[in-house]
């Protein structure tokens, strides 16, 4: 048990008694509307699951003020009274909770994907590369986009005060506005977004104007009645052309003065050198610098965010003083609990973020479903998916799990928590899988953080290990599973109309990917990777370290296709700075009788001259073998992971394999 109890001290916050400095910041993960717009019961669960811990303070994210157009998708909207009566039985049922629970009022502006016409202030897309190739002169990027007149802006901040109004009515505790993200207000604050000639544009003064009357206008709607906080990005990393820390430290006062009662510093934009939802290669705590600025600029308390996974950090960012309070987003939807482990002193049952989108909020924003989480599959099922420890303890079946990867480690996890017998198989010295070879890449060892989680889960539910064990007739026969989880991977593999390169290649070293990690082999100096999905790309990091020349070939039109959007934007930018080309729509590979490499597209035929070795990086096949083994024995044989499938689009990644293996555990 590890107990902090500096995150335990209280702070008050306007009107508020808050009782501990760890926040669950505003996420529109979980914030599910039905067909009228109201909460859905999906969205109490959620919330519910997470007021538990009793956070000090949680928040309802990026709820908008202004009313919807015809044609936008149900969300929740405090534009009018409607939304008043579902929001005040979600409200009742957290207050069952010592937490204090708000929303965060917004307008999207500009960064809304294709779904109705945006308004900016200057009719410019909020994506930076866009703003940036706006010539000024009537030539457009993005999405259609309008500016919003100068009598339209007292209408905005009008809707706002409205809506914390109705925040109120509700029975909320505080109300929190957005303005940071590249938003509707943000983008007043950025140069980039605001050529405005106006009042509202130009000077520091002009261009704070609207979040300023906007706090006041909260304020004085909603007066002490419940908090008021500001949320705003502490720099957009842009240069000359973005909103800067030295202009955060001096708004910060101002907002103050005008009524803000806590204010939440953050970052990023879309486009931007550093991301609003920043990945594993930023370091945790990215962002914390900001707040540490802004803080000595006020007398209300300043709260940081931005990779912060850890409560041991949480705390140390509080007595160090770089912040009066910690908001934790993407770590409540990889343990809905933390707030309550971190309570109990259970730090080390903290099943951790590993700040990988792919199967988080990147099919929430980018693809407008539901949130979800690559390590937790019950993210946005909590209503659905109720597990209980020792369920089918009455009646347990005897489990045999084939293989130590993420899919068999899951799959004995959840029946070994339900009450089962189970045992679980790995050939290799140890657990992890393909996992522990994606951590050796740079920039990604965290994300074989979840194994030691993994590792002391299945000891605490009982599961016998068996490490550096073949699973051959005579064990399954000694073990008598009654259900037995083919959980043994993949391999990679020569592509059919590729092999001629292995019968033809003399003198260039043939290597796989995953014995080029395991094995710590040693390419030569020009490498040509066969694979740019995420495998090939990843690969290529990590080769490019080496001093070497890194040729990657997809047939596709696009790179790292697996990989999560923010992901693949870092990683894109990492290889700008080494010595990597990338080559798409390669129809086709050929070595001639010199060891030439040719590379086929369409109709031009390119010779890579100097290749001395070639990783193969594309193709998996399923080790399904054991399997019939299995079903020789008449044990009932559930593939999961890459041994099911690794050929599909939405298989072969760490949510695919730890999710499906979870929705087959529960069914034993």
């Amino acid at each position: 048990m590890t107990f902090l109890p500096e995150l335990y001290e209280p702070m008050t916050v306007g009107s508020m008694n808050v009782k501990n400095r760890l926040m669950m910041a505003g996420m529109s993960a979980g914030a599910v509307a039905d067909k009228n717009g109201e909460v859905a019961p999906e969205m109490i669960a959620y919330y519910l699951e997470r007021a538990r811990g009793e956070p000090g303070m949680m928040a309802i994210g990026a709820t908008t003020v202004v009313p919807p157009v015809p044609g936008q998708p149900n969300i929740l909207s405090f534009h009018n009274d409607n939304v008043i009566p579902s929001m005040t039985k979600l409200v009742d049922a957290v207050h069952e909770y010592d937490t204090k629970f708000g929303v965060q009022l917004w307008n999207g502006g500009g960064t809304e994907m294709g779904r109705h016409q945006l308004i900016s202030p200057s009719g410019l897309s909020s994506n930076v590369r866009n703003a940036r190739a706006d010539d000024g002169k009537g030539r457009k990027t993005g999405q259609p986009n309008r500016a919003l007149g100068l009598d339209e802006i007292p209408e905005i901040i009008q809707y706002f005060a409205e809506g914390a109004l109705r925040v109120a009515e509700c029975g909320f505790d505080f109300v929190e506005i957005h303005g940071g993200h590249g938003y509707l207000i943000s983008n007043f604050m950025t140069p980039l977004f605001n050529r405005r000639t106006d009042k509202y544009g130009g000077s520091f003064e002009n261009r704070t104007r609207f979040i300023l009357e906007i706090v006041a206008a909260v304020k004085a709607a909603v007066g002490d009645r419940i908090g008021v906080g500001l949320k705003f990005n502490g720099d957009d990393f842009l240069g000359d052309d973005g909103w800067t820390l030295e202009e955060s430290c001096r708004l910060a006062p101002l907002a103050e003065a005008v009524g803000a009662d806590y204010i939440t510093v953050t970052a990023g934009l879309v486009g931007s050198p550093k991301l609003t939802i920043p990945p594993m290669y930023e370091p945790q705590g990215c962002y914390t610098f900001l707040a540490e600025a802004v803080k000595p600029t006020v007398s209300i308390p300043v709260g940081t965010i931005g990779r912060i996974k850890d409560p041991v950090m949480a705390r140390d960012l509080v007595v160090e003083g770089k912040a009066d309070f910690v908001c934790l987003g993407r770590p409540t939807i990889a343990d809905s609990d933390i707030f309550g482990k971190t309570r109990r002193g259970e730090l080390s049952d903290i099943r951790p973020c590993l700040a990988d989108c792919r199967g988080c909020i990147d099919e929430h924003l980018i693809r407008g479903g539901a949130a979800s989480c690559v390590v937790n599959p019950r993210m946005s099922r909590e209503l659905t998916c109720i597990d209980v420890q020792g369920a089918s303890k009455d009646n347990p079946r005897n489990i045999l799990v084939i293989g130590g990867g993420l899919s068999g480690m899951e799959a004995a996890r959840c029946t070994a928590f339900s009450g089962h017998n189970v045992t679980l198989c790995e050939s290799r010295v140890q657990l992890g899988g393909q996992i522990r070879l994606a951590g050796m890449i740079p920039g990604r060892r965290e994300i074989a953080d979840i194994l030691p989680w993994y590792e002391r889960q299945l000891k605490k539910y009982g599961v016998d290990v068996r490490l550096n064990t073949l699973v051959d007739e005579s064990l399954i026969k000694a073990l008598q599973p009654e259900v037995v989880f083919v959980a043994a991977g993949s391999e990679p593999e020569v592509p059919q109309d590729l092999m001629g390169i292995v019968m033809n290649a003399a003198n260039i070293e043939i290597m796989m990917m995953d014995d080029l990690l395991e094995q710590n082999l040693v390419p030569g100096k020009k490498v040509l990777v066969i694979g740019g999905d995420q495998n090939g790309m990843l690969v290529a990091d990590y080769l490019a370290d080496g001093n070497r020349e890194v040729i990657v070939v997809e047939g596709t039109t696009h790179f790292a296709q697996k990989l999560a959007a923010h992901d693949r934007w870092y990683l894109l930018n990492r290889h700008k700075t080494k010595n990597i080309r990338r080559v798409k729509e390669v129809n086709d590979i050929e070595v001639g009788g010199n060891d030439d490499v040719w590379l086929v597209t369409g109709e031009t035929r390119e010779m890579l001259a100097g290749v001395d070795t070639i990783v193969f990086a594309s193709d998996r096949k399923s080790n399904r073998s054991v399997g019939d083994l299995v079903k020789s024995v008449g044990a009932e044989t559930i593939f999961v992971g890459d041994a099911k499938d690794v050929k599909s689009e939405n298989s072969g990644t760490i949510f695919a394999n730890i999710a499906q293996a979870y929705d087959a555990a529960r069914t034993i």
